[in-house]
């Protein structure tokens, strides 16, 4: 069962000790119920939810990894473009027109772009599922859902790796007068490693190669807590 429960009661508390080192939006933090109600009409079937519903919301993730892959580069291209500073050992004058720093440039933004074609090839899918949905064929509904769950984590394996993996590179492209405090840079190896770090990339992985080795679907439905597997 799934129960809707309004915090605008008593019996409700929340409070705000989500410590993240990034992304600090996306903790919910504690919760505590004592004694609340919840209204029969707000009590719903799990079983009546739709099916492709774990696969839209990863999309949120990846969709969140996708935008700091894009201020990566952003921050990259910019920072190379108006940066005057030059290593005595580099390649030529400034380091706009350094071949090794534009490299750096360029790989970061390859990355970037390859999540977000990543992520926009799981939206179709997603759209897909969707699509089958309000259909009656059940087994192609049943092919869409799982579609759309391994490419939801096939776009995870990816995000996952090269975003935080942009983020670090970025510094290659700069220097040490960019690590200071008031610039930030470093919020976005943070924000993209806590998102990443909801969902954890190694059960992706195993999933997606475990539904073309075996033709086991993916899972589902899934819990953080006392490790008991859940089905589905």
């Amino acid at each position: 069962m799934i129960a809707l429960v309004s915090t605008q009661q008593t019996g409700v508390v929340r409070e705000d000790d989500w410590d993240g080192f990034g992304q600090r939006l996306t903790g919910s933090g504690t919760t505590r119920f004592t004694g609340a109600r919840v209204e029969t009409e707000h009590v719903y079937d799990f079983a009546q939810r739709f099916r492709y519903q774990t696969a839209f919301y990863q999309h949120v993730l990846l969709a969140t990894l996708a935008g700091i892959g894009l201020a990566v580069e952003r921050d990259a291209a910019q920072g190379v473009k108006h940066r005057s500073r030059m290593y005595s050992h580099g390649n030529a004058a400034v380091p706009r027109d350094d071949a090794q720093v534009l490299q750096v440039v360029g790989q970061i933004s390859s990355w970037a772009w390859a999540t977000r074609a990543a992520v926009l090839q799981a939206a179709e899918s997603l759209q897909q599922a969707y699509v089958a949905h309000v259909s009656d064929d059940e087994a192609l509904i049943a092919l869409r859902n799982q579609l759309a769950e391994v490419e939801a984590a096939q776009a995870q394996v990816i995000a996952s790796d090269w975003i935080p993996r942009a983020a670090t590179e970025l510094f290659n492209a700069l220097g040490a007068s960019d690590t200071r405090t008031r610039l930030a840079l470093d919020r976005h190896w943070r924000n993209a490693r806590t998102v990443a770090s909801h969902n954890p990339v190694i059960y992706k992985a195993r999933n997606i190669g475990n539904w073309l080795v075996n033709g086991e679907a993916p899972t589902f439905i899934w819990q953080i807590g006392n490790g008991e597997k859940t089905a589905g």
